[in-house]
């Protein structure tokens, strides 16, 4: 099953000491309501704070889900919250945290964390295709960041599941300016009409819905350890490093992430070699 944003910042919140969970006695899809915590706190006390839907009785939407809560009535226990893709039932677990790690900054600390950790392999097979009488192809800026671990094209096309991927060593990959495309030049023409299969490696792709999905290559533990430690850093700098259990937290955190990266390194593939041309007046051609 795919580890989604979602639940990683159910992860987050989780560790973080923030998170309670309950099941919902109703709702709509801007509303959460829970009469079994009416009288308990006071009206306010979870605005700004997050609401996750767990799971819902039926396994569809909103299941999954997270929204900000915007007002906290507590006479009821219901929150108010942005608006859901469908409604809230009888029945739906769901958690909820306060404003303390308000839920965009932590959206934000979690892809913070997620980009720590490093690199990660990505592949691009839709971009390019093969083209009569060309050897020269405009490069993504993606694949700018650090030149690309290996090329290859599709050895037969029409025929889903049998593709005959041909490893390509014979190429060149140009610069250009910032934010500009570079040029992938190969050292010979390939057969027309092949798509073009770039491996590389780039920091991982920006996540911000509840279903965008965390990079398989990422264990779980080591994403929520990141996101924990990066968590902690922004509230012992707001809180100007005067809460002693805080910093304390955050050394911890710090720890764990250390050892977490050691226990779940990230998976790349090899860089594979290119052709060395001997002779050339460079003495390594392409």
């Amino acid at each position: 099953m795919a580890y989604l944003l979602g639940n990683l910042l159910q992860d987050i919140y989780s560790e973080l000491g923030q998170l309670a969970v309950s099941t919902a006695t109703g709702g709509s899809t801007t509303t959460v309501v829970d009469s079994k915590l009416g009288g308990v706190n006071l009206d306010d006390d979870y605005n700004d704070g997050t609401v996750f839907i767990v799971s819902s009785a039926d396994g569809l939407a909103p299941q999954g889900e997270f929204a900000r809560i915007s007002d906290y009535a507590g006479s009821s226990g219901t929150f108010t919250v942005e608006a859901l893709s469908a409604a809230v039932e009888n029945g739906d677990s769901y958690a909820y945290a306060p404003e303390f790690y308000p839920l965009r900054t932590v959206i934000e600390l979690a892809n913070a964390g997620l980009r720590s950790l490093g690199d990660i392999a990505l592949v691009d097979s839709t971009t390019l295709e093969t083209a009569a009488g060309t050897t020269e192809y405009a490069a993504s800026v993606a694949w700018k960041r650090r030149r690309p671990l290996m090329i290859d094209y599709q050895g037969r096309s029409g025929a889903s599941g049998d593709n005959q991927w041909v490893r390509v060593y014979d190429w060149e990959l140009v610069p250009a300016a910032p934010g500009t495309s570079g040029l992938l030049v190969f050292g010979e023409e390939m057969p027309a009409g092949r798509d073009i299969r770039i491996w590389y490696v780039d920091s991982h792709p920006r996540v911000s819905a509840f279903d965008d999905v965390i990079s398989e290559t990422i264990v779980p533990d080591l994403a929520v350890s990141a996101g924990v430690e990066r968590a902690l850093r922004w509230q012992n700098s707001r809180q100007g490093g005067g809460d002693a259990f805080l910093l304390q937290r955050w050394n911890d955190a710090k720890v764990e992430l250390a050892r977490a990266q050691v226990r779940f390194p990230i998976w790349t593939p090899r860089r594979v070699s290119k052709l060395m041309k001997l002779g050339s007046n460079s003495g390594g051609g392409f």
